[in-house]
């Protein structure tokens, strides 16, 4: 059981240099210890005391541990019976033990609200300090879990290296299929950017004809708005003959129904003739906005299929990205490589005794390594060359794609 400081417990002074301080308490146990803080004048001697709690079972013990127990716990002072000493009160007794002076000794007393607040505050404390200890297991083990979790990325990317170097290896085959594929990735764009051109050209054309069907219909519509204010001029008028026949004689009865049979069939007929016209025209404007939208249809495929193929330059462009980065770093390598064999040949060259058969196979080594370098520089180049040409017929799609978009709307 751990010792914590008491705020506020008594204090007792010492000027012989040394104190013991016994505790004894009815009906319960506690241990004490001494501090001696030093200063100029004085010893001080403060009391600490630590309570075991009610609920911890106490082992069984005999009775000479009992005893000896008891007299450590507690002292009673010369002249005084144990029976004073258990009033709800604990005693402390401070022994002077300097061989100068005469035995003495002093006795404090402490009531027990002190000393049950003091055993709450020891049990806040004992529960703060288990709540810091779990804390404290706790963080260890997540940053345990997280060395093992480093270490099996560790493991896996060491696994991904290997698998890289014996990919590099390959690259150097797979140079000759890459120009070949380079052609036909240039051949194809250039049929790619013609096949834009006529696109774009017949999508100017197809918007142009919108146009002007949308001015032909708005025409006819202008004109059938005036056939329909005709319409309502004539019925207009017919009323105003059918009111002059009822109100003419009766002689004139006959001509006028039969003149108004004749205007009324003349205007049937130019209202069949117009709807006739109308619908013509309708069925003109239908079918030519049907070819329009399947014109426009083929338009967007074709454009699905440029995207599909611009799409298909841009991972091409990524693997030749990253097929330049490996080869820049085994470039880096065999100059590393190159920069080792000429200083052993030059320190072959410095000593006296030096082998000349090592010193022509070093040579050699370096004259191999500087090709291996200007052959990988001349490649570097050219797959540089050809994701610039790429790039730029990315580009141009890109740009006829937009351009297309506008003209379609």
């Amino acid at each position: 059981m751990s010792l914590v400081p008491i705020p506020g417990a008594r204090t007792a002074t010492d000027s012989l240099g040394g104190s013991r301080i016994a505790v004894a308490r009815r009906g319960g146990q506690c241990s004490a210890f001494t501090e001696h803080l030093q200063s100029s004048e004085m010893n001080v001697c403060r009391l600490r005391l630590t309570v075991p709690p009610d609920e911890v079972p106490q082992p069984e013990q005999g009775p000479k541990e009992t005893e000896r127990k008891k007299s450590e716990l507690y002292h009673v002072p010369n002249g005084m019976s144990p029976g004073k000493l258990s009033h709800g009160m604990v005693y402390g007794v401070v022994h002077r033990t300097d061989n100068n002076h005469k035995r003495e000794m002093v006795v404090y007393g402490w009531s027990a609200d002190q000393l049950k607040e003091e055993m709450n505050y020891i049990k806040e404390v004992r529960a703060t300090l288990e709540k810091v200890r779990k804390k404290m297991y706790g963080e260890y083990d997540e940053m345990k879990r997280k060395i093992q979790q480093l270490t099996n990325e560790l493991k896996v990317t060491n696994a991904h290296q290997e698998s890289l170097e014996n990919h590099v290896r390959v690259q150097a085959a797979a140079l000759d299929s890459f120009s070949e594929m380079n052609s036909s990735l240039t051949s194809a764009s250039i049929d790619l950017q013609k096949t834009l051109v006529d696109v774009t050209l017949e999508n100017t054309d197809i918007r142009e004809q919108i146009r002007n069907l949308k001015h032909t219909h708005e025409q006819s519509m202008e004109k059938l708005r005036e056939k329909q204010k005709q319409l309502e001029t004539a019925q207009i008028e017919n009323q105003l003959l059918k009111l002059k026949v009822e109100s003419s004689q009766e002689a004139n009865a006959e001509v006028m129904r039969e003149m108004t049979r004749k205007l009324y069939s003349q205007y049937e007929e130019k209202m069949r003739e117009e709807e006739q016209k109308h619908k013509a025209e309708k069925e003109m404007l239908l079918e030519e906005t049907n070819r329009l939208l399947k014109a426009i249809e083929e338009a967007n495929k074709k454009m699905q299929v440029t995207e599909t193929s611009i799409q298909e330059k841009d991972q091409r462009i990524g693997e030749l990205d990253r097929l330049i980065e490996r080869m820049e770093e085994e470039r880096h390598q065999l100059k590393k490589q190159l920069e080792l064999n000429e200083l052993q040949i030059s320190g072959a060259k410095s000593e006296n005794n030096s082998d000349s058969e090592r010193s022509q196979h070093l040579e050699q080594e370096a004259a191999s390594l500087r090709e291996r370098i200007k052959h990988l520089d001349d490649m570097v180049h050219c797959q540089q060359k050809k994701v610039k040409h790429m790039v730029e017929e990315v580009m141009a799609h890109e740009l006829f794609s937009s351009f297309s978009l506008r003209f379609l709307g």
